[in-house]
């Protein structure tokens, strides 16, 4: 067996109990009730008698405090107009630079080549004059004219477009001179023919094995 542990030595905790009847006393006090509500009644009287008795010294505080809040304010106000008044003055003085430099006039255009004038002849059109007759016969011979004419323009682009257009390569075939190589056509052997072929293929393959052989 082992030494034993030593116990360690505990002081009792007193029990806590709760008195009601104290506590109904503290809350039903009315001396007590009295005397702080007097006493507070005599702060508050205090302060107001403070507040009415010097009405001119309290004036002149808050007067005071005022101008002072003015002074501050208009400080502000011409710190902002002198950090203003500075930047205007460096981008006017930057804008005074550049009129100072002297206007070197338009530059002048490149010079025309006249020589180098191309003339497209083929673009040029005849056009006839000819007296409009102002009857309805007139109008109608004017009408089928022009329609006629169209109809030329019309076919005339069709031909251009049709003439624009790449022809097909005809594919030609060569005609063969040679003859055309006849298909053996097949056929089943009979046992016996089939014994035949054996035979053979062994005798080749012998006499192929002794060549071998004898190099």
């Amino acid at each position: 067996m082992g030494p034993q542990a030593k116990r360690r030595k505990t002081s009792k905790v007193e029990e806590i109990t709760f008195d009601h009847s104290a506590r109904h006393e503290f809350l039903t006090d009315e001396k007590r009730r009295t005397e702080t509500s007097s006493s507070f009644l005599d702060a508050v009287s205090v302060e107001i008698l403070l507040l009415t008795a010097n009405p001119a010294q309290i004036r002149e505080e808050r007067e005071a405090e005022f101008k002072n809040a003015l002074v501050e304010h208009q400080k502000q106000l011409k710190r902002l107009r002198q950090e203003e008044d500075g930047a205007s003055s460096g981008s006017d003085s930057g804008s005074d630079d550049e009129d100072n430099e002297e206007w070197e006039g338009f530059e002048e255009p490149p010079a025309v080549d006249y020589e180098a004038e191309y003339i497209d002849e083929d673009k040029y059109t005849t056009v006839t004059v000819e007296e409009m007759d102002a009857s309805k016969e007139g109008l109608l011979r004017s009408q089928e004219h022009s329609s006629d004419e169209e109809q030329e323009d019309e076919k005339k682009k069709a031909t251009s477009e049709a003439d624009s257009k790449p022809k097909p390569v005809e594919k030609t075939k060569k005609a063969s001179d040679k003859p055309k190589k006849k298909k053996k056509k097949f056929r089943y052997e009979s046992k016996a023919e089939r014994q035949l072929t054996r035979k053979k293929e062994r005798l080749s393959n012998s006499r192929k094995a002794k060549a071998r052989k004898e190099r």
